[in-house]
């Protein structure tokens, strides 16, 4: 775990420190494309989900886009099937939850390469490099696993020299937004809307037919479909900008934005996603391109901390049990079971007590114990013979989606009876008499999923095992 750590801050350092772009004419205004650095539900648009405390998300995406670049005076028509300018962009996004319900993030966007066929003057860079620095921050006030809200501030901060678009010497620009997203049947769907308040230098010389951008309301809109058997994706995003005042801009471009996005996410592991999608403007605006064509991963890690205070383990079962109209009594509830086994130092409370342990239990993809966790798994023999004993034990084992159901059928089988093996060693070891007939271990596959299949913490807790306890 601490090399992934150490490779993901030499990553970030060298974005960091990457060389800065030089633009005669244009600057990071003419990038609409910014994958969020979180890395769930959606690519550009936040939904209210938060990571979860220790999880963290590195992501890497590239673009291309065609005809983005704008051109100034000459406001003749750009053509959709004529490439008139490309340029290839690079984002590198870091994400952490730190607290339930509250993340950060960073970004680093890079421009890699720029193509400019055209005599006419043109915006465009003067040089490839950094362009700025994105930092967000992202706390959800209200809601569940179907949708809730959730407010975002985050701050860019500009790289580039030379920029009109922006003006000499310019302050950080700031955006204040609310995420709102629901989810209808199986289709989950995503709205942002805020404020974007500007810190635009002063004009710069040379170009007084550009007066630096001033502040702009944005929105975005966003839709997904995950789809079980294939363990993929769906995303439509619709994202845009209008001015709050109208600046001197002579341009084939109009200072309001609108760009259509559809694309793919694809779990090649548990916590690896490869994303490829396409998009084109729907409203000829500054830094709409007339296609753009976008591919990148997200690789998650963790939680490297608060798995002590997991409560996302038991909510989730309680809301899959309410939605199953099962009502709440002590025979439903759960309690979570840590590393160090010490929700067994109590003693027992009912004749009928369920437990869950997250899949840290496990490697992944492998059904044999890790030895970290012979400790927690003593302590419940232990508790299970405290008193007048158990009559029986059902140990269930469940996994997320990721690959087919007969395939993790049988990897939850092979969990539970992993687990029930070492149980009852240590039982018959401490009480000769036990049978292995009061331990059953039963294996459900991905059938009974209690979070969201689609991203890497709704599938962290739906890869469990869960103990049900009669005495």
């Amino acid at each position: 775990m601490m090399k992934q750590l150490v490779k993901i801050s030499i990553l970030s350092a060298l974005f960091l420190f990457a060389s800065t772009s030089q633009a005669n004419v244009v600057g990071a205004d003419t990038q609409n494309f910014n994958p969020i650095t979180s890395g769930v539900d959606f690519v550009t648009v936040h939904s209210s989900e938060t990571l979860q405390p220790g999880v963290i998300n590195a992501g890497l995406f590239f673009n291309y886009a065609i005809n983005s670049l704008a051109n100034i005076e000459d406001v003749s028509t750009q053509s959709r099937d004529e490439i008139i300018d490309s340029l290839v962009s690079m984002d590198f996004n870091l994400g952490v939850g730190l607290l339930k319900n509250w993340e950060v993030g960073v970004s680093f966007p890079q421009v890699l390469s720029q193509d400019v066929d055209n005599p006419a003057f043109r915006a465009q860079f003067a040089e490839t490099g950094s362009t700025e620095v994105r930092a967000n921050t992202k706390f959800r006030f209200w809601g569940d696993r179907d949708g809730g809200g959730a407010v975002i501030l985050s701050m860019n901060y500009p790289l580039i020299d030379n920029n009109p678009f922006t003006g000499e010497e310019p302050g950080p620009t700031f955006n204040f937004q609310f995420a709102l997203d629901g989810t209808i049947e199986r289709v989950a769907i995503g709205a942002n809307v805020g404020y974007r308040l500007r810190n635009s230098g002063e004009r710069v010389t040379g170009f007084n037919n550009i007066e630096p951008f001033q502040d702009q309301l944005i929105g975005s809109l966003a839709a997904s479909y995950y789809i079980t058997e294939i363990d993929t994706k769906i995303i439509a995003e619709l994202f845009g900008a209008i001015p709050t005042q109208e600046t001197e801009f002579e341009s084939d471009r109009d200072l309001s934005s609108l760009e259509l996005l559809v694309g793919l996410k694809y779990d090649v592991l548990s916590n690896l996603a490869l994303h490829v999608g396409a998009g084109t403007e729907i409203y000829q605006g500054a830094a709409s391109p007339d296609w753009r064509v976008y591919g990148g991963i997200n690789y998650n890690i963790g939680p490297l901390f608060g798995i002590e205070e997991d409560t996302e383990l038991v909510e989730s079962i309680e809301i899959t049990q309410m939605n199953a109209g099962i009502p709440p009594d002590e025979s439903t509830e759960y309690k979570v079971i840590d590393a160090e086994g010490s929700i067994f130092d109590q003693e027992p409370t009912a004749l009928v007590e369920n437990f869950v342990a997250r899949d840290i239990l496990f490697e992944f993809d492998k059904d044999v114990v890790k030895r970290e966790f012979f400790p927690a798994l003593a302590k419940l023999a232990n508790y299970l013979l405290k008193g007048d004993g158990f009559k029986k034990l059902i140990i269930t084992g469940h996994t997320d989606s990721i690959g087919s159901d007969a395939y993790n059928q049988g990897l939850s089988e092979r969990r539970a009876k992993s687990v029930k093996r070492l149980l009852y060693s240590v039982l018959k070891a401490k009480r000769p008499n036990i049978k292995r007939k009061q331990i059953q271990a039963v294996g459900k596959g991905e059938r009974f999923p209690i979070a969201d299949n689609g991203n890497y913490q709704g599938r962290q807790l739906n890869r469990r095992v869960e103990f049900r306890i009669y005495r």
